[in-house]
């Protein structure tokens, strides 16, 4: 039998293809995306394949989709040094598109390991049936009464648009963690329009979402750069629409951005509603997939305010849990509040996900989240979203020791 193993690492690729050859398989070892798919359509079509999920400028799911695109039946065994959620979440990428998948490999891993995932894979191809092409649904939306794209669109062009960022506080030290990136639109009437006023028109036009969504990550990168030449080096966390999830070319454009900004995937988080994140499911998970694999944090947002909320915790490699204001504003008066915080927060602790509570608005709300265990807080209690020339003397003047003191825990955090 035919075995193709493709992976960036030589020494990885050369591993496991003596393994294989040990076992009698004929195998090819490569590191080079346009080598491996020129074998997968050559005359002799591979019997089954081990692919890694990290490669270079490449990754295992755009892979996964160029399989399907020529009609791969064989079986695909995938290996990754990514957690076991990132791997779950591209394999079922990869059943959704139709591909016969097994159980994935985790790095580092041992001889031993390769030679029980060879033996299935001899299994599955003895008794192998494809499976049925899950299809996508299309996008769709109105746009919104009065407001049309256009008038979006020539806002970014005269730069009416503004990125206010509002702090995001680790709960133990009081110390400043991460930003969170909101869009306003000072409109030509004077007012400072909020995003729900114009982003739903924004969402009926693709191109007009998508230049609007590259605007605010190419604004939040810009002021992380501002930000990180004052020795303030804080991750922006922005918001993905909808519409940005159905595009299969949104973590390339990501990784683009924040290469030719010479920073870190790290500076960047993207953060997703939970109604958005189900909303179409093996897009969404091809794409949320591929930005964590690129490095990028990604935090589900409204957690408990749409639907399938367990199940989207366990199929999307979300790295963060954002507990809704509604929630936090009633717990110290409503024991099913409580008890629906201390349970999310047990529960993304329990997947080792980091929890963030929304809308604290006073200390005792803040003194008991952090009683609970909260990682993170944020709200108006710290700062109400600021415009950026007003963010870097706030952060100037924070002080986590003062903080911790008016909170009441001291100097060493909570009890």
């Amino acid at each position: 039998m035919f075995l193709i193993v493709f992976d960036d690492d030589s020494r990885i690729a050369n591993f496991l293809a003596l393994i294989a050859r040990e076992r009698g398989w004929t195998v090819t070892a490569t590191v080079a995306e346009r080598e491996f798919q020129a074998l997968c359509t050559g005359a002799k079509i591979p019997d089954a394949i081990l692919l890694d999920l990290a490669l270079g400028k490449s990754d295992g799911i755009e892979q996964l989709r160029f399989l399907h695109a020529i009609g791969y039946r064989g079986v695909i065994t995938l290996m990754s040094g990514f957690d076991e959620r990132v791997l779950a979440s591209a394999e079922q990428v990869g059943r959704s598109l139709g591909l016969s998948l097994l159980s994935p490999l985790q790095k580092p891993m041992r001889a031993a390991d390769v030679r029980t995932a060879l033996d299935a894979i001899d299994m599955r191809i003895q008794r192998s049936s494809p499976l049925a092409v899950v299809a996508a649904p299309a996008p769709s939306g109105p746009a919104r009464a009065g407001l049309q794209p256009a008038d979006v669109a020539a806002a970014i062009g005269r730069g009416e648009m503004q990125l206010y960022l509002q702090p995001i506080i680790a709960s133990a030290e009081q110390s400043v963690v991460q930003l969170e990136a909101l869009i306003r639109w000072r409109h030509p009437s004077g007012e400072v329009w909020p995003p729900d006023r114009f982003l739903p028109v924004a969402e009926s036009d693709p191109a007009v979402i998508d230049r609007l969504s590259l605007w605010v990550v190419d604004t939040a990168l810009f002021q992380y750069r501002h930000l990180a030449a004052s020795g303030l080096r804080i991750p922006i966390a922005v918001n993905i629409s909808g519409v940005n999830l159905r595009s299969l070319d949104f973590p390339d454009q990501m990784a683009d951005r924040v290469f030719h900004a010479g920073v870190p995937s790290s500076a960047l988080a993207f953060e997703v509603t939970e109604s958005v994140a189900v909303d179409d499911g093996s897009v969404t998970m091809d794409v949320l997939t591929r930005l964590r694999l690129k490095g990028f944090e990604l935090a589900i947002d409204d957690l408990g305010m749409g639907h399938s909320s367990l199940n989207t915790l366990r199929q999307m490699p979300f790295t963060q849990i954002k507990i809704d204001k509604a929630f936090v504003a009633g717990i110290l008066d409503s024991h099913d509040s409580h008890m629906i915080v201390s349970s999310v927060i047990s529960l993304a602790r329990g997947m080792r996900m980091v929890s963030v509570a929304e809308g604290v608005e006073s200390i005792e709300v803040a003194r008991e989240l952090t009683k609970l265990g909260i990682d993170r807080l944020q709200g108006y209690l710290y700062s109400r979203p600021l415009a950026f020339d007003n963010l870097v003397p706030w952060l100037k003047r924070w002080d986590p020791q003062t903080r911790h003191r008016e909170i009441g825990f001291g100097a060493n955090g909570p009890p």
